[in-house]
């Protein structure tokens, strides 16, 4: 009995072993998502089969712990998921003989499915050790409780008390390894993020705009777009460094939220970088131009509601061809940014 209990425990486990290896491949090689999905569901319903193949035997009475993972794949993963594995397991259990089959599936997948799935925002927003505890306390109750009245007779309380700790004991142990997989993956997923993105303004940061920009493929004309903003050194010494910062942010989100073909990133300082998409050089020109008029008639404000005075910038243009370097289309950009401020400032040079 101890062996085949172990046994479940060890299903369990390693179910979520695989479930884990899924979401890790999935976050370091970026497979689409309705693969994942798909993996998750096979491996829940093979680990659910399993389950049924080595059941606890006490008493006379057997059982297995199948409800648990259909629980928490509907609570985590909502219907589909839920009723894709609930859809295999079906079929799959009829293959095996047995009495009582339909009522078998009834009360230890079926139900467990429904309750979770109208309980299921309720339970998630206030999910803790104590509130699973008696969530699982009542979707036990509600199948394999009944179900040893209906197919054991004889069934008796230490029985009952000996299901209901193992059953309790395998939802908790998942849910701890469920939610530290899950913070672990959040961080990853942070760390990931800022390694790739500036921490003041959110945008691309160099390295990460170079490789998504050598990445791009496209039949149109790119161009690189170098642009400083004018005299950001008054701004920081009339307005002071956190309200310098505060122009940086709004500027960048300003920038992102022109269009969505662009990328956009930041070079560093009060200098940022795009790639732009255009059938010709000229056509690149324009929408600077337009972005300056934008940003001529954008109000910057300080944290205590202060005006700052226009804020202005100066763009350097260059055509890259993907044939050569990113880096030189970005030198000539720069170069031709510094002749457009030598020429006053707010200016677009090509």
């Amino acid at each position: 009995m101890m062996q085949s209990l172990l046994a479940n425990f060890s299903i369990l486990l390693f179910m979520h072993l695989c479930i884990q290896s899924v979401y890790y491949i999935a976050f370091r090689k970026q497979l689409p998502d309705s693969i994942v999905a798909i993996l998750h569901v096979i491996i829940v319903a093979i680990g659910i089969i399993l389950l049924y193949m080595l059941p606890v035997t006490f008493s006379g009475y057997r059982f297995d712990l199948r409800t648990i993972p259909m629980v928490f794949i509907v609570l985590y993963h909502g219907y589909k998921h839920g009723l894709a594995v609930l859809a295999i397991i079906f079929v799959a259990r009829f293959a095996f003989s047995g009495e009582l089959i339909f009522v078998e599936l009834l009360y230890t997948t079926v139900f467990p499915t429904i309750v979770t799935l109208v309980f299921r925002k309720k339970v998630m927003n206030t999910i803790s050790y104590f509130s699973l505890f008696l969530y699982f306390s009542a979707i036990w109750l509600i199948s394999d409780a009944i179900l040893s009245l209906i197919v054991y007779d004889a069934t008796t309380i230490s029985t009952y008390a000996l299901h209901f700790l193992s059953f309790q004991l395998s939802a908790m142990i998942m849910y701890f390894f469920i939610q530290t997989s899950t913070k672990n993956l959040e961080m990853s997923e942070q760390l990931r993020y800022y390694a790739e993105h500036d921490t003041l303004t959110g945008l691309l940061n160099l390295r990460s705009f170079l490789k998504r920009a050598k990445e791009r493929e496209s039949k149109l004309t790119q161009v690189v777009a170098m642009i400083d903003l004018d005299f950001f050194k008054v701004i920081n010494d009339t307005y002071g460094h956190l309200n310098g910062d505060r122009v940086l942010e709004e500027f960048s989100s300003f920038l992102s939220l022109q269009s969505n073909e662009w990328l956009v990133g930041r070079y560093g300082g009060e200098e940022f970088i795009l790639l732009i998409e255009v059938e010709q050089t000229s056509d690149a020109y324009a929408r600077m131009k337009k972005f300056q008029t934008a940003l001529h008639n954008h109000l910057f404000t300080t944290e205590t509601g202060e005006t700052i005075e226009e804020v202005s910038v100066s763009i350097g243009l260059a055509e890259w061809h993907q044939s050569q370097s990113i880096m030189l289309a970005i030198d000539e950009a720069d170069h031709h940014l510094y002749q457009a401020k030598k020429n006053g400032r707010n200016q677009v040079w090509v």
